[in-house]
């Protein structure tokens, strides 16, 4: 998606209310996993000089936001500036870590196949204390190959670069991408169309 077509979207975000905007602002981020094309997305909020409560807006409507878009959330780091955000769908993210082969690789970082869910996340969180986890593209919809090759940090090089870094099973990245950048399209079209942010989510979990 080109950068200019995302400039003006974003420039009429920032003129919304603030339910409108916080809402907005999500669904544009995590359009793929609100129209579950992903099992997850990682959303960073921060207050800056334009909006000095974006914390604040997220604290009030975090929970009517999860319910508009149909989808759970974990927090996984936070200060008094930024959080980061998880949006996820519990049987999406349930498949991949019941996966025997995503198991064997998690358990490199001290996750276990007799966690569940929230301990799987609380685990994930408490590793984004320095930096954010490699592991973290397993539960964003990464191939497990990819995320294995990224970590060895090999060549440095893939065969495609899109959402992420693919060394293997390219076509089937590609075809996932233009998915993805679908369900953002559905966002920007809708900012600028003048919809509602509701109207805008329903579209996009329908």
């Amino acid at each position: 998606m080109k950068k200019t077509y995302l400039m003006e979207p974003m420039k009429r975000l920032e003129q919304l209310d603030d339910y409108d905007y916080i809402l907005y602002k999500l669904l544009f981020h995590g359009a793929a996993t609100f129209s579950k094309e992903k099992p997850a997305s990682l959303i960073t909020l921060k207050n800056s000089t334009k909006r000095l409560d974006v914390l604040l807006l997220w604290d009030k409507y975090k929970d009517q936001i999860g319910k508009t878009t149909k989808t759970s959330y974990y927090e996984m780091k936070r200060d008094e500036n930024h959080v980061v955000i998880l949006f996820f769908h519990n049987q999406l993210l349930e498949t991949i870590i019941e996966n025997r082969d995503n198991i064997e690789f998690l358990e490199i970082f001290g996750y276990n196949s007799k966690m569940n869910l929230i301990e799987v996340l609380k685990h994930l969180s408490s590793r984004f204390v320095e930096q954010c986890p490699h592991e973290v593209g397993l539960f964003l919809g990464y191939h497990l190959e990819d995320v294995v090759e990224y970590i060895k940090e090999t060549d440095g090089k893939g065969i495609v670069v899109g959402y992420w870094k693919v060394y293997t099973k390219a076509e089937e990245a590609i075809s996932k991408f233009k998915r993805y950048d679908q369900a953002r399209a559905k966002v920007t079209e809708g900012i600028l169309s003048g919809l509602s942010p509701m109207k805008t989510a329903h579209i996009l979990v329908s």
